[in-house]
């Protein structure tokens, strides 16, 4: 069974829906959850070896859809697949200091987690709890 993916308008917002291999997700639901873990992260690399073209086609179609419903777009991405989209305008972001994307990442990952774990109106101690509950997980992870 392959993956597939396709842009959707779900609950009046548009989306990505991932399936197959037993997964039903949207992008929106899970982007800083189960698709910043390290067995994604570390196959990224492989999986867009052999799917950038379906990857450029996908945000290309994906940014002309948006555009025609009056959604303006910020496409963020390796510049290697962006530069490949056609845009009027286009702008290159550079950081001073690279560990930042790591460490922005580990963040996401952090919080969203914790986030899982905590209620609406949760008290400091409880949010701390869950954040190194998260931190312990993640430490586990990396060794």
């Amino acid at each position: 069974m392959r993956y597939t993916y396709k842009m959707i308008q779900f609950n009046g917002k548009f989306d990505t829906k991932i399936c197959g291999l037993g997964l039903d997700l949207l992008v929106s639901e899970v982007q800083n959850t189960e698709l910043k873990v390290p067995k994604v992260s570390k196959n990224i690399p492989t999986v867009a070896e052999v799917t950038q073209g379906e990857v450029v086609l996908f945000a290309s179609n994906a940014v002309k859809t948006l555009g025609e419903n009056g959604i303006f777009v910020l496409l963020e991405g390796r510049e290697q697949t962006v530069n490949y989209i056609r845009t009027p305008l286009r702008f290159t972001l550079t950081l001073s200091d690279m560990s930042l994307i790591g460490k922005r990442r580990a963040a996401q990952r952090l919080a969203a987690g914790a986030l899982s774990e905590v209620k609406d109106g949760a008290k400091e101690d409880d949010i701390t709890k869950a954040l190194d509950g998260q931190l312990q997980k993640m430490m586990k992870e990396a060794a």
